[in-house]
């Protein structure tokens, strides 16, 4: 993977850096289960890698986040993906995210064009209608498992949630929080999950899903790189959340170019011989993923395909 560098000196860099982090908690009880992401780098290196503008930013940072919540309860090598196929001006995404924190992706159309009456999109117009899907890939089966619902106008959030109520039968709530400056510059950017484990109290599972609708702007707090777990305790004191786990979280692909290198092997004779005549020369091949692109000149290219 290529990272386009972010005009971050190497000390700001590096705490910024160890500040986006995946924050797991249970209650107390053991009755409700959570994560806690905060992802500022996380976002600035996704849009200056991907050419993202502020609306574009706005979308795939939010699947961004929601990926890495999904992932959260993942073990091992275990990964996910989560893409949506819709018919507004996006089209969809697709994000993958595993259990190391680490999450990639891109936008179906970037950029995408908002009509000029719209002053402020909503990831209900943005995105429209369509279909959400999940697919989970587990180092212990070789099949994956998928599941998918159909996607109706309204958050990314609220979408999520009902895949999990009907996909997977499990009560869940989100909040995505994308945090820009009037400039369009992003400040913060932070996401929650709760999920109800079984035999969990209806009314208190309730009480405490309903809550994330009236906290202050989880962005806000990202930008200000306040202490995951003080939030918490802020937020649901009275449910005495237990912090299980912290690690950081990463935009990172395995992407390289020797990887695409197998790729141009495997061409067919015929096409292989077709760019050898007519080019272009450097040939340039990019990461759907994260928009690294790799270059082969002519020589690596003909020691390649005459080895």
């Amino acid at each position: 993977m290529i990272k386009t560098k972010l005009d971050l000196d190497p000390k700001h860099y590096l705490l910024a850096r160890d500040s986006d982090r995946m924050t797991k908690f249970m209650t107390r009880d053991g009755q409700i289960r959570g994560a806690y992401v905060q992802g500022n780098l996380v976002l600035r290196e996704m849009a200056l890698n991907h050419s993202l503008g502020i609306f574009e930013t706005y979308t795939l940072g939010q699947a961004y986040l929601a990926g890495l919540l999904m992932a959260s309860s993942l073990k091992g090598g275990d990964r996910l993906n989560l893409s949506i196929k819709v018919d507004g001006p996006a089209g969809g995404f697709t994000v993958d995210a595993n259990a190391y924190g680490e999450v990639r992706g891109s936008l179906d159309n970037s950029p995408f064009r908002v009509p000029a009456d719209w002053t402020q999109p909503s990831m209900e117009q943005i995105l429209g209608k369509g279909v959400l899907q999940v697919t989970r890939y587990s180092e212990n089966r070789r099949v994956p498992i998928t599941g998918s619902v159909e996607y109706v106008p309204a958050s990314l959030a609220q979408s999520l949630a009902h895949y999990y109520d009907q996909s997977e039968q499990i009560p869940t709530a989100f909040d995505l929080s994308v945090l820009f400056d009037r400039e369009g510059n992003l400040l913060g950017a932070a996401g929650l999950v709760l999920q109800a484990l079984p035999g969990c109290d209806k009314a208190k599972w309730e009480e405490l899903a309903g809550r994330l609708s009236h906290l202050p702007s989880i962005g806000e707090n990202a930008a200000e790189s306040h202490d995951p777990a003080a939030l918490l305790n802020f937020w649901f004191s009275d449910f005495e959340p237990q912090v299980l786990d912290s690690h950081r979280v990463e935009f990172f692909c395995p992407c390289s170019k020797e990887k695409f290198g197998l790729f141009l092997k495997g061409l067919p004779e015929k096409d292989c011989q077709d760019i050898l005549e007519n080019g272009p020369f450097p040939l340039e091949t990019t990461c759907h993923n994260c928009s690294s692109t790799y270059q082969f000149d002519r020589s690596e290219l003909e020691a390649m395909w005459r080895a």
